[in-house]
């Protein structure tokens, strides 16, 4: 895939809808996905139980944005006039859900389960839209990787752009390059589904 040179204009409309909006969510690369379109973003990092047990990967993803969404909502920070978003990603490959990698050894085992391979990526993401209320809903892309050399898996993790990373990899800095193809809003892989967030809050 070709290079993500921000800000696209995906991230400028956003901005110009949402110049100022609350992120119920302790990631750095969800923030710099909102900030690099122009809008001042307020974060909140929720104490939230992300267990997944007994449920589906779908009904998943959306608990755990609804439960990072309630956290902030019930907090001293909770601002009654502003757009607050949350979310949850996932990776799914087959039968299994890759999240943050743990440690080094772990991003390499998990890049290279994904070399060559199609993967889904599932974002559950919560809105808070003054006098409107909450919804939650579930985006998900389409990845396709590169069939990745040792050198290729061996200089990508020396970036450490795999720490807090959901698959090991990040899209907006040089992850991009592990990448052929994405079906579906990129900003989904990264970690907030823009797209779909603003046709919520302009219908």
């Amino acid at each position: 895939m070709l290079r993500i040179n921000e800000p696209t204009p995906l991230q400028l409309k956003f901005s110009r809808l949402l110049p100022s909006v609350v992120l119920a969510s302790s990631s750095p690369n969800r923030k710099k996905l909102l900030e690099s379109g122009g809008s001042t973003v307020y974060t909140f990092s929720p104490e939230a139980d992300e267990s997944t047990d007994n449920l589906s990967i779908e009904e998943a993803m959306v608990k755990n944005a609804r439960v990072k969404m309630e956290a902030y909502l019930s907090s001293p920070f909770f601002r009654q006039d502003t757009v607050a978003i949350s979310a949850d990603t996932l990776v799914h490959l087959d039968s299994y859900l890759l999240g943050k990698p743990k440690n080094l050894e772990d991003a390499e085992r998990i890049l290279r389960m994904l070399s060559g391979r199609t993967q889904e990526v599932l974002t559950g993401c919560g809105l808070y839209i003054p006098d409107r209320g909450t919804e939650f809903f579930l985006d998900r892309a389409s990845v396709v990787f590169k069939t990745l050399k040792d050198g290729e898996i061996r200089d990508y993790l020396e970036t450490g752009e795999w720490q807090g990373a959901a698959g090991a990899y990040r899209l907006q800095k040089t992850g991009w390059k592990l990448v052929e193809t994405i079906s579906g809003d990129w900003t989904t892989v990264v970690g907030l589904p823009l797209e779909r967030i603003i046709e919520r809050i302009t219908r």
